[in-house]
């Protein structure tokens, strides 16, 4: 301790982390004395993106900057110091551990609840070399209130308990392992090409972003760097998704505060998009058009990308016109605060509408960062999020047609040295979009995804917390949160 103690005091958490045995482009394995002097480093931490576990090691996958930096260690006798003792938002994968593979976090923060075996699982610690017995149901806390998957309007199975004081959400927590589906460790063995429709189906919000964070992390880790025209082709696909679902979650939120006319607007939109992509013979939600090569045979992404500014262009107007009728109806809805938005490292559209600027495209290669000109308020509300949505997809449309004016332009960019292994990441719709892979012998041996509903978990009891019950469904329709991005 003592020893841990002293290099702490000296240097800085990254540094601490740059100490550690190199082993990829940003990986550094650190002994025991390195991690407890990581975790107790003073001032500024680094940002958390996720974290995550298996019998062998536990992971950190950290912002340092904007760039990732990742840091592990051994995991003994089934223990480790938990990350959550200095980043709270690494609880919910420290849960996950347990519950797969029966390593426990020491020191950590939180009530220690499962994430996701509710009790009803066959065997405890599946994945593990000693699984258990199955354990007894959960029993449900009497005299508390429930907003059940079926009734919160999220594409996917998430359930919230709480009290009402007074009229208004007091004490609430989240379930939101209820459909976990084991799609990480069904990759595991196979070929990255193999593993890719797996990928390109995770989440309805990401048929785009997950794929192309799986494939850039794949691409990393054989040394290999994307040319420019099949990197500007994934940004236009990226692109086109991004419209379409900020379309689905503006229609979606609206239709929870009796604005039917907006949503009636947004989902025609929509239907816009999936006809023009259909008509240029290309799936209408962008399904299997990333390939680890590039994109699917036959796609001509030149035209589909006209088609889909030519669509959107007359639509603009009158979605900015009606979206700034209806805003009054979501101001002051499920609020998250700038100092929250910090502290969890939340990303995507939600955190820069609190104040907090990260967006991954800015560091991409190739990237016409001109097109790039929405800020987000600090206010953090519903309006807030929905205003920024419009705003969004305005500069989507030019990045498109710059894009478009030079395309397939050539850069500097050097391959990367051949680790086998490799981080990818994705701007998608909805946040940041993050894959950790590690092949042997040209297949996967292990894998990691983080989807940025992850970040919202952490933040979404303060986030509804005084809120009146028949609001909830509207908040969490605003915040998008995808629970099939959680249950992975």
């Amino acid at each position: 301790m003592a020893s841990s103690t002293r290099v702490a005091a000296m240097i800085s958490m990254e540094r601490i982390i740059r100490s550690g045995e190199r082993v990829a482009l940003a990986h550094y394995h650190l002994d025991p004395e390195q991690w407890e002097a990581m975790l107790t480093a003073p001032g500024r931490a680094l940002s958390l993106l996720s974290c995550w576990a298996d019998e062998q090691r536990v992971y950190v996958l950290l912002l340092d900057g904007d760039c990732p930096l990742m840091a592990s260690t051994a995991v003994e006798d089934r223990r480790y110091l938990a990350p959550s003792s200095r980043f709270p938002a690494a609880e919910w994968g420290e849960r996950v551990a347990y519950d797969l593979w029966g390593v426990e976090a020491m020191s950590a923060c939180g009530d220690g609840r499962p994430a996701l075996d509710d009790g009803f699982w066959e065997t405890t610690w599946p994945l593990s070399s000693r699984p258990g017995p199955g354990g007894q149901a959960l029993p449900l806390l009497a005299g508390r209130s429930r907003l059940r998957a079926e009734t919160t309007g999220l594409s996917g199975p998430l359930e919230l308990s709480f009290d009402v004081v007074r009229g208004a959400v007091q004490g609430l927590s989240v379930d939101a392992g209820l459909a976990h589906r084991g799609v990480l460790q069904r990759m595991v063995g196979l070929s990255p090409e193999e593993a890719l429709p797996l990928v390109a189906r995770m989440t309805a919000g990401g048929f785009v972003a997950h794929p192309m964070a799986f494939c850039r992390a794949v691409a990393q880790a054989r040394g290999l760097q994307p040319g420019p025209g099949t990197r500007d082709a994934w940004m236009i696909l990226l692109e086109i998704e991004r419209i379409s679902v900020h379309l689905f979650d503006m229609a979606r939120t609206a239709r929870a505060v009796d604005a039917g006319l907006l949503a009636t607007h947004c989902e025609h939109a929509r239907e816009a998009i999936a006809a023009a992509c259909a008509e240029q013979s290309v799936p209408r939600r962008l399904t299997d058009v990333i390939t680890c090569e590039g994109v699917r045979s036959g796609l001509e992404i030149v035209p589909l990308a006209q088609a889909v500014l030519e669509v959107m262009y007359s639509r603009m107007a009158q979605l900015r016109e009606l979206q700034s009728v209806f805003a009054p109806r979501l101001k002051g809805l499920a609020v998250l605060a700038p100092a929250q938005a910090r502290e969890f490292a939340v990303g995507g559209l939600v955190g820069r509408a609190s104040g907090r600027s990260l967006d991954v495209r800015r560091r991409e290669v190739g990237m016409r960062l001109d097109a790039l000109r929405a800020t987000g308020s600090s206010d953090g509300d519903a309006a807030a999020r929905d205003a920024l949505r419009l705003t969004e997809i305005r500069d989507s449309l030019a990045l498109i047609k710059r894009i478009l004016g030079s395309i397939g332009m050539d850069d500097d960019e050097p391959a990367p040295e051949a680790t086998q292994e490799g981080i990818g990441a994705a701007e998608g719709a909805r946040g940041d979009v993050w894959y950790w892979v590690r092949l042997k012998n040209r297949k996967i041996e292990s894998v990691h995804a983080r989807d940025p509903a992850v970040s919202l978990l952490p933040v979404l009891h303060r986030v509804l917390q005084g809120e009146v019950p028949e609001r909830l469904s509207a908040g969490l329709k605003s915040l998008a949160l995808a629970p099939s991005g959680v249950a992975m």
